[in-house]
């Protein structure tokens, strides 16, 4: 090939390809460093490393014949370049890497806000370790944030000064670590309206408060009871085991749902997440699933050192449980979508009583059996299996007080439990 041929046809082809290729090489090495560091350091590496390509690739394009060498010597300049960029990326990670120490948020919650209202008013987090908030306004065109404070006044400067967003939008905030104790939250643009609580707990190696593992799996609880205890924050481990199927656990006063005192992150299965839970008084509570409302149980809250009440009742759907009438008021048992409308029945002691039990699974058989406890060992009552769509009235006979088991025996993984007295 001519000399004349190469430099007035060939090069001025193949040397903007060559500078494109060596571009777009030299961007996808340092995409993968650049994608480890802050936002403001990443764009400016970014930007030295153009910059010295554009003056490189100017000064050589300036000469009037470009030989193979100016080539080379644009190639090493560049690979200079970045190789002293690279460097500074390097050590900004590594200083980065030593000064986090591991400091990156100990948990995430989920906070969602809609129709100008969050929807949890209690958040529990871990003391002494930066947390994250991943906050989702939901409400179109309306601006929301996330303030916290350290008194329920909201005065003076805030722990965590959230970005206002304008929904629909999604963002996360990382707040610092907080001292154990209670905090205040609130949204600055809707102060009145949008406000709740943050719990900052300590661990509890060995003691006080308790630890408990809850699983999800086939739209089931595999319990109907959580056992707390009072005074203390707890930590419910929760594993949700069915893919792709959402699923959470949040405590209410009681059945109608009235007061929430615990609300936890919706996770997608298989996922699994320690709900950090604020101290409760001595009592028996309400928890449920709020995709799923009927996956639900009670949550027995005993006093330290034992004691406690005897676990009380949740009402059961459309029933009453029975005063001392026997079977004057009975108590009413529902089955649908393979649960039963309560997980605890309530009935008199040392006297017969009634439960109404309504079959509402189409072609489907239930009943009710109730044993001493969950080992099955002692069958104290067995009713009639029954297909749906039916009803009949289980004539039970007098039980001591106490707490007893009941299941279908078709079914064994409806089950829950009966408190006499």
């Amino acid at each position: 090939m001519r000399t004349s041929t190469r430099d007035r046809v060939v090069l001025p082809i193949l040397l903007p390809i060559i500078m494109l290729l060596v571009i777009a090489a030299v961007l996808f090495g340092f995409s993968r460093i650049l994608l480890s560091l802050t936002k403001d350091a990443a764009t400016a590496i970014a930007l030295i490393v153009a910059l010295s390509i554009l003056v490189v690739a100017a000064v050589v394009a300036s000469r009037s014949v470009v030989r193979a060498s100016s080539l080379a010597s644009m190639l090493g300049a560049i690979a200079g370049v970045a190789m002293l960029a690279g460097g500074i990326a390097l050590i900004a990670v590594g200083a980065g890497g030593e000064e986090g120490g591991g400091g990156g948020p100990a948990v995430t919650i989920s906070l969602t806000a809609k129709g100008i209202a969050f929807d949890k008013t209690t958040l529990s987090v871990p003391a002494g370790k930066p947390f994250a908030i991943a906050f989702d306004n939901q409400d179109a065109g309306i601006q929301h944030d996330v303030q916290i404070f350290d008194n329920e006044s909201f005065t003076g400067t805030p722990l965590l000064n959230g970005e206002i967003v304008t929904g629909p939008a999604k963002v996360t905030y990382e707040a610092p670590a907080l001292d154990p104790g209670t905090y205040y939250f609130h949204c600055s643009v809707h102060p009145t309206q949008m406000q709740g609580t943050i719990e900052a707990t300590p661990a509890t190696p060995g003691g006080g408060g308790t630890r408990i593992t809850v699983a999800a799996q086939g739209l089931q609880f595999n319990t109907n009871r959580i056992e707390l205890s009072a005074g203390a924050p707890s930590t419910i481990h929760f594993e949700n085991n069915d893919p792709g199927i959402q699923h959470n656990i949040a405590i209410f006063t009681d059945s109608s749902l009235g007061t929430n005192l615990f609300r936890g992150e919706i996770v997608t299965g298989p996922a699994a997440v320690d709900y950090r839970i604020p101290p409760l008084d001595p009592g028996t509570y309400y928890f449920h699933c709020d995709v799923h409302p009927t996956m639900s149980g009670s949550v027995v809250v005993k006093a330290a050192g034992g004691g406690g009440p005897p676990p009380t009742a949740t009402p059961a759907t459309g029933g009453g449980g029975g005063g001392g009438g026997g079977t004057a008021n009975p108590s009413t048992v529902t089955a649908q979508g393979l649960a039963f409308s309560t997980a605890e029945i309530a009935l008199p002691p040392d006297a017969p009583s009634t439960i109404h039990f309504e079959n509402k699974d189409a072609g489907v058989s239930h009943d009710i059996a109730i044993y001493t406890d969950s080992s099955l060992g002692t069958n104290l009552f067995r009713g009639q299996i029954i297909t749906g769509p039916a009803s009949i009235d289980y004539s039970i006979p007098a039980l001591k007080p106490g707490t007893y088991y009941f299941h279908c025996d078709v079914h064994p993984t409806m089950h829950g439990s009966v408190t006499v007295g």
